[in-house]
């Protein structure tokens, strides 16, 4: 015999399929300030060989692309790390694409790093990162950080 699901079992169900996104928090007012700070420390995480965090601030497409062991391990054999403090990041603009998103310019120094030679030099470089907010925190596409994807 079929039991009937009580009347408001299902009206219980329409406001969390209807706003998924409803315990997100919303991207900052002024988003670039914001985008940069994460962006630095992004790099902060990648200098230190935090690969589980770094892997963790990537954007949700490019985590169901590459996965997390494969990250780590392909990160850790990097032969170049950005550098410390100061000589970590130099922004040259921040470029709002939206709300959601922010284009950030600048110079990254990088540093030999590790037993392996590089393939090419370990010295700065002008790099562009898109920032997007996904899951209530700035993320990057991990596949911007990987020299060879």
């Amino acid at each position: 015999m079929r039991r009937r699901a009580p009347a408001g079992a299902a009206v219980a169900l329409v406001p969390l399929l209807a706003f998924p996104a409803a315990a997100a928090d919303p991207p900052p007012a002024e988003p670039a300030p914001a985008a940069v700070r994460a962006l630095e420390g992004i790099l902060g995480r990648w200098h230190g060989g935090a690969f589980e965090a770094l892997y963790d601030a990537g954007t949700a497409e490019t985590r169901l692309l590459l996965g997390a062991a494969e990250f780590r391990l392909r990160m850790s054999a990097e032969a170049c790390r950005p550098a410390c403090c100061f000589a970590a990041f130099r922004l040259a603009e921040a470029v709002v694409l939206g709300r959601e998103r922010v284009l950030g310019r600048g110079t990254v120094g990088f540093e030999p790093h590790g037993p392996a030679r590089p393939r090419r030099r370990c010295a700065p470089e002008d790099r562009a990162y898109l920032l997007e907010w996904q899951e209530g925190r700035w993320r990057v596409p991990l596949t911007d950080l990987l020299s060879t994807f």
